[in-house]
């Protein structure tokens, strides 16, 4: 896994993808695979994501195309991360905006990258209200 800085101090981190050919777009099964992944990773990198894991329900809503670029075959991206309690699925959710975007590559072993941000933003903010009395 490679980190790379992002302007504002926002970390944006890339993986890779093995798949098809030609870079899938924002909502492709492939882009949003690899986006739950993403997800899951954060969850288990920090004693607060993993002890909030079991207790929460996810889901990556309202993905938009911002930018498709077809000269570099790149799409930049954007969608809601929401959550909501295990225990309450109807009751209130948690939500957080992201960006990502979806870059074709040259590497033996992906066909594309996805950097991104807002997604460990996200598990924190739901960590946090937990902490104070989500119900």
């Amino acid at each position: 896994m490679n980190t790379l800085q992002k302007g504002l101090g926002l970390s944006a981190l890339t993986l890779l993808s093995a798949c098809s050919s030609g870079t899938p777009g924002c909502a492709d099964d492939d882009s949003t695979s690899l986006l739950r992944e993403i997800v899951e990773g954060h969850f288990l990198e920090s004693a607060y994501g993993r002890q909030l894991r079991p207790m929460v329900e996810y889901s990556i809503r309202g993905i938009r195309t911002e930018q498709h670029d077809d000269k570099l075959d790149s799409y930049e991206c954007s969608a809601t991360l929401e959550f909501h309690l295990v225990s309450n699925p109807n009751g209130p959710t948690q939500k957080q905006g992201i960006e990502y975007d979806v870059h074709s590559i040259k590497d033996p072993d992906a066909d594309f990258e996805i950097s991104y941000t807002g997604i460990k933003e996200g598990i924190l903010k739901a960590a946090m209200a937990k902490s104070m009395g989500w119900k």
